[in-house]
């Protein structure tokens, strides 16, 4: 489940009314998408948490008017597991946006609460409070995963990935033009947008804004964001 990044290309340049390509290119569209894809995922969580918090008084409908769950499909597409290796309770970390959840490797049912590493040494300090193979924590430093107990060897984790970047793949027709190059015929493989098709409009005024800013148009900037706007205040109601 993606987005065509053909399709939003080519959407885009139909709004602005430009054809050619080098108004436009491949590699600023493939550029500024990545950067809309990211604001998009980080603004669904905001979305999410608003949700909910309507959701607890009672404010939000079921079925098709079920926000919430609309949400999480908008963060699904992003949902990943990996299993990490621990040495002596260390481990290098997936690329990830949001850790879900970390776990035990034998049972899943033992989470790992995480910890600010600068609290760890109270945690130690009492027998009470001292992480064990049934009370199991870990703090994040950089890249690494550091797991107390440190007899772990392997640990679950549930996070939220990081978006690969999307690619609008070309080759160059018998006219000198530029064509999608859905075949991978340029040596270049070309990545769909990965966010929930539900995105897509989205995913464009995000595009035309920052297109406005490139090419030094108001006019662009200013039809994106009355547009976005409108759609938050359809929202918000």
């Amino acid at each position: 489940m993606a987005i065509s990044v053909d399709r939003v290309y080519r959407k885009v340049l139909a709004i602005l009314n430009k054809e050619s390509r080098g108004f436009l290119t491949p590699d600023e569209f493939s550029k500024i998408g990545s950067q809309a894809q990211l604001d998009l995922l980080d603004k669904a969580f905001h979305d999410y948490n608003r949700a909910v918090a309507k959701q607890s008084v009672g404010r939000t409908g079921q079925g098709y008017a079920d926000v919430t769950k609309k949400l999480q499909d908008r963060i699904d597409p992003f949902y990943a597991l990996e299993i990490v290796t621990l040495t002596s309770g260390v481990g290098t970390l997936p690329t990830f946006y949001n850790i879900v959840n970390v776990s035990k490797e034998k049972d899943r049912l033992i989470q790992l609460e995480r910890v600010e590493k600068s609290k760890l040494s109270f945690l130690l300090s009492s027998p009470l409070t001292a992480p064990s193979a049934t009370f199991p924590i870990y703090y994040i430093t950089g890249s690494n995963i550091t797991v107390n107990p440190s007899s772990f060897t392997q640990v679950h984790i549930d996070y939220i990935s990081v978006p690969p970047d999307p690619v609008w793949a070309s080759t160059v027709d018998v006219n000198g033009a530029l064509t999608f190059d859905s075949t991978g015929a340029s040596g270049v493989s070309f990545v769909d947008f990965t966010l929930h098709p539900s995105s897509e409009v989205d995913l464009i005024l995000e595009i035309l804004r920052y297109v406005g800013v490139t090419i030094k148009d108001p006019s662009v900037i200013q039809s994106a964001m009355a547009e976005t706007n409108q759609k938050i205040q359809l929202e918000n109601q």
